[in-house]
């Protein structure tokens, strides 16, 4: 055999690997066409039919001038965020930002260790609290506790009306599972209360309970629903949640399954359809309502990501999430769950919290305008109050009696 009729191996594996591209860019193709059309059976849904070849940036787009133009209002966004201060007011009165235990270090929780403690010479205990109270009345009897019984995320649900039915927190710690959401954990608690006539503040309700008809809750809630949380959200017939934070790990799920849900008719005692409401609760973050916390909680976790990113690159354990005692354990996970045990993320939530306690621009307003719904001031009202009884008888959950 000549030199001429050798197979050279390096040209032979190139040609090979272009012909190969070239054939499965041709397969690729030719399945792109045919997938320009729904498959079967989704093709009759029409939110889905309508989305299927839109880029995913406007599948995750939500036309708040639709289904939320109310948000067009300041005196609505005002309303909004009234609840939102409360919601920031009862997690940080509940806080406990020990993920990895109540001992070790947390370098970004030096504002969380307990205080120095009596003694020659005074020695700090290294020890971080939870569920802390600033000045405890010892006639409460309140237990403090350091047990760390879930993340630091929460949500409440608020009636049509502007009532506050009940909060919840994540309670995946304390269950040991991983689908013990606040969100999940409030819409089981709304149904659980269907039969229940009385509100926390121990009045009957007038005919059904609020919790009944969950077309007319809305439910806020510290961070960005995951799948899980939507899903059950949808199902369940909530009209919207407000959202303190972006998680950067759900994905928009919430805006895509709002998007992608088919609206749900709603007929009148003759079954007539006379309207219609979205198939998933309207996803509505709190920047649509002018929270300057929503930008500020977004960019500290962005920063906690980066730095806990660059810390453990130089094997930086000074500046880490958590050091075990012994310095066996070093913590450098930037995760959304660790970002909301630190000082930097409570300061945030404090600050929002003692906005509760500011003045009102619309007091008079009401929304919708009808005469059993609270004005802003109300709200307003009815949310300090709700703090107040939580105070004392919430232990980091809810607080309405069975």
């Amino acid at each position: 055999m000549s030199d001429q009729d050798k197979v050279n191996r390096r040209d032979f594996i190139v040609t090979t690997a272009g012909v190969a591209g070239a054939a499965s860019a041709l397969a690729a193709g030719t399945s792109a066409l045919a997938q320009t059309d729904p498959p079967k059976g989704f093709d009759a849904q029409p939110p889905f039919k309508e989305n299927w070849i839109k880029p995913l940036s406007q599948v995750v787009d939500v036309n708040f001038d639709k289904d939320a133009r109310e948000l067009q209002q300041e005196a609505v966004k005002e309303r909004h965020r009234i609840y939102c201060h409360l919601l920031m007011k009862l997690i940080t009165r509940f806080w406990n930002g020990n993920k990895r235990g109540p001992f070790g270090s947390y370098p970004l929780r030096a504002g969380q260790i307990e205080p120095i403690q009596s003694s020659e010479p005074p020695q700090p205990t290294r020890r971080y609290r939870g569920d802390m109270i600033n000045d405890p009345d010892p006639a409460l009897s309140r237990v403090n506790w350091d047990r760390y019984l879930g993340h630091n995320i929460a949500c409440i649900a608020v009636d049509g009306n502007g009532e506050i039915i009940d909060f919840d927190f994540n309670h995946n710690d304390f269950f040991r599972s991983s689908a013990e959401h606040a969100e999940s954990r409030m819409v089981r608690r709304l149904f659980s209360l269907t039969d229940i006539y009385d509100s926390w503040k121990t009045g009957r309700v007038p005919g059904k309970p609020r919790a009944a008809s969950l077309t007319k809750v809305t439910l806020y809630t510290s961070l960005e629903s995951c799948a899980q949380c939507a899903g059950v959200m949808s199902l369940a017939g909530v009209k919207q949640v407000v959202y303190l934070q972006n998680d950067f790990t759900a994905y928009k799920v919430g805006n895509i399954m709002y998007n992608l849900a088919n609206r749900i008719p709603i007929k009148d005692s003759l079954g007539n359809v006379i309207s219609d409401r979205p198939g998933a609760p309207v996803p509505i973050p709190a920047s649509m309502i002018d929270l300057d916390e929503f930008n500020a909680l977004n960019k500290a976790n962005l920063d906690f990501v980066s730095d806990l990113k660059a810390a453990e690159a130089r094997k930086d354990s000074s500046k880490a999430f958590f050091v075990s005692s012994a310095t066996t354990f070093v913590d450098y996970d930037p995760s959304i769950t660790s970002f909301l045990c630190t000082d930097s993320a409570r300061g945030i939530f404090e600050q929002g919290g003692n906005k509760l306690d500011g003045p009102l621009k619309f007091p008079n307003s009401r929304f919708p305008d009808e005469n059993d719904v609270l004005t802003n001031e109300q709200c307003l009202a009815e949310a300090r109050d709700f703090f107040k009884y939580v105070d004392i008888e919430g232990y980091r959950g809810s607080p309405h009696k069975l």
